[in-house]
C-alpha cells in the first residue's frame, strides 16, 4: 500500500506572469505606443462614461511613452488634492491598459494641464528654498512628496550653485532635504 503520490501538472497558461507588473507577462516587451494611447483612451473613456462626467481624452506619443490628456468642465474631482486622485486615476488606468495589453506600459495621465502647472509650481518653489538654504547656510527638509515630485525639485535644485539635495525616508514619508554646500 506505499502508492506514490500522483503528480498532477501545472494547466496554468504557458506564459508566467510577473505580480510586480500587475499581470503582464514577465518577458514580454512593451507594447506598441499605438496600442497604449489606444486601449487608454478606450478606458478612460468607458470610466468617465460610467460616472456620469463629461470628458475628452487625447493621447500623444513621445518614443516609448504614452500621454492621455483630460478635459472637459468639472473635473477638478479627477486631480484631488495635490493630485493624489489624479495619481490614482493615473495607476488604476496603467494597470488596466497593461492587464488587457499583457505587456509592460509606459503610461501618464493628465487633466486639464494640472501636471504641467504642478511641475512649474514645484519647481518655483524648490528654488526659493534652494535660494533661502544657501542664504542661511543651513538644510531645509520639505514635507513628504511624491517621487514624481521628487524628482521634479531635485532637478530644480540641481540648477542652482551652491546648493544640493538628497532624498530621505521610507514612502510615503519620504522627503527632500536640500542643503547649503
Amino acid at each position: 500500500m506505499n502508492e506514490e503520490p500522483e503528480v498532477i501538472e501545472d494547466q496554468t497558461d504557458s506564459a508566467a506572469t510577473d505580480p510586480a507588473t500587475d499581470g503582464a507577462p514577465a518577458d514580454t516587451e512593451p507594447a506598441s505606443p499605438d496600442d497604449v494611447a489606444s486601449t487608454g483612451r478606450e478606458f478612460l473613456s468607458g470610466l468617465f462614461e460610467a460616472m456620469g462626467l463629461e470628458a475628452e481624452v487625447e493621447s500623444s506619443i513621445d518614443g516609448e511613452s504614452v500621454s492621455l490628456e483630460v478635459a472637459g468642465p468639472d473635473l477638478g474631482v479627477l486631480i484631488g488634492r495635490r493630485g493624489q486622485t489624479l495619481d490614482a486615476l493615473q495607476e488604476l488606468t496603467r494597470t488596466a491598459v497593461q492587464r488587457r495589453l499583457r505587456a509592460r506600459v509606459r503610461l501618464m495621465v493628465d487633466v486639464e494641464g494640472y501636471r504641467a502647472r504642478r511641475r512649474d509650481s514645484l519647481a518655483d518653489y524648490a528654488r526659493s528654498i534652494a535660494e533661502r538654504a544657501k542664504a542661511r547656510g543651513t538644510e531645509i527638509e520639505l514635507e513628504p512628496m511624491s517621487s514624481w515630485d521628487r524628482k521634479i525639485v531635485h532637478d530644480a535644485v540641481s540648477e542652482i550653485e551652491g546648493v544640493s539635495s538628497f532624498s530621505e525616508g521610507v514612502d510615503p514619508a519620504r522627503k527632500v532635504v536640500i542643503r547649503a554646500e
